[in-house]
């Protein structure tokens, strides 16, 4: 009876026939995939990180997993909870070499660190929908990506942010709920929220906060966490042009990939790994 009534509000034969990508299976990323999984959704898992004593308190995982591949042990379980969806998981760090593992009808950002969240953004920049969540202490945000990430971090990014500062488990398991339904709308092209949802569930305080567009009258340059950037121009770029002066490893009529980790979206998007200001400058200019 209780199935029933859930079918009367998601259209789970369509979500069967969906997959979804979770860069970041630790607290966000695995209590998010254990939701999507009991809903049928297919899911492709990503991280290249295994599992600590120290993750048992906030995630999924349990003692007998200690040492194993997140992206395996949570493969497992997953199977033995739903055996009919179909899971592809990955042990690959996502940068410019293995980001061709995004394709997928939406992805999920539950990540740790900027540098692969604007990885993502750029990739995933109006081609694919793609979610972005963060959790830290007793705090939580949510953001389904209506244009570009770089309109909610549109300046240089705290030292802070790049790394994991503990997190209460029902923070992340809210974070991940609100994650979830949004994701279950989009796959099924109903009306989602468009505000940024930001909580700190130990106050029981929750907010909705419009994201406005990034203002494209300047070059937007923003430094990452260690030596990456990400780049807005703020128009659109000929990538065939690009192609022919410069040697490209991965190439789709949306994007381009050309060493040493240089990620071009043609609607003038840019992620740079492992550079400088200066050396980016100058490439600029050669454009």
């Amino acid at each position: 009876m209780q199935y029933q009534r859930v079918r009367k509000i998601i259209n789970i034969e369509k979500l069967r026939k969906k997959t979804v990508t979770i860069v970041g299976l630790g607290s966000l990323g695995s209590f998010t995939a254990l939701l999507l999984a009991k809903n049928g959704v297919n899911l492709n898992l990503i991280d290249f990180d295994k599992v600590s004593v120290e993750n048992l308190s906030s995630q999924i995982y349990s003692k007998n997993d200690i040492g194993r591949f997140k992206a395996d042990a949570l493969e497992d379980y997953l199977r033995k909870l739903n055996p009919e969806i179909g899971i592809r998981s990955s042990k690959e760090k996502l940068d410019s070499s293995s980001i061709k593992i995004l394709d997928s009808d939406l992805v999920i950002d539950c990540t740790d660190n900027l540098e692969t969240r604007f990885l993502i953004d750029s990739y995933c920049y109006r081609k694919i929908p793609w979610i972005h969540t963060a959790a830290i202490r007793t705090f939580g945000l949510v953001y389904v990506v209506n244009n570009s990430l770089s309109d909610l971090y549109n300046s240089d990014v705290s030292e802070d942010l790049c790394d994991e500062h503990g997190i209460l488990n029902s923070a992340a398991f809210m974070a991940a709920s609100i994650a979830a339904t949004q994701a279950i709308k989009v796959l099924l092209n109903e009306p989602h929220e468009k505000n940024l949802i930001r909580f700190n569930i130990w106050n029981n305080a929750f907010d909705r906060i419009k994201v406005r567009p990034r203002k494209k009258k300047s070059i937007g340059i923003i430094k990452l966490c260690r030596n990456n950037y990400s780049i807005n121009l703020g128009r659109r770029l000929n990538l065939d042009k690009i192609e022919k002066n410069n040697k490209v490893i991965f190439k789709n009529k949306n994007l381009i990939i050309i060493k040493p980790g240089i990620i071009i979206n043609r609607n003038g998007y840019i992620i740079f790994e492992n550079s400088s200001r200066g050396k980016i400058e100058k490439w600029l200019r050669s454009l």
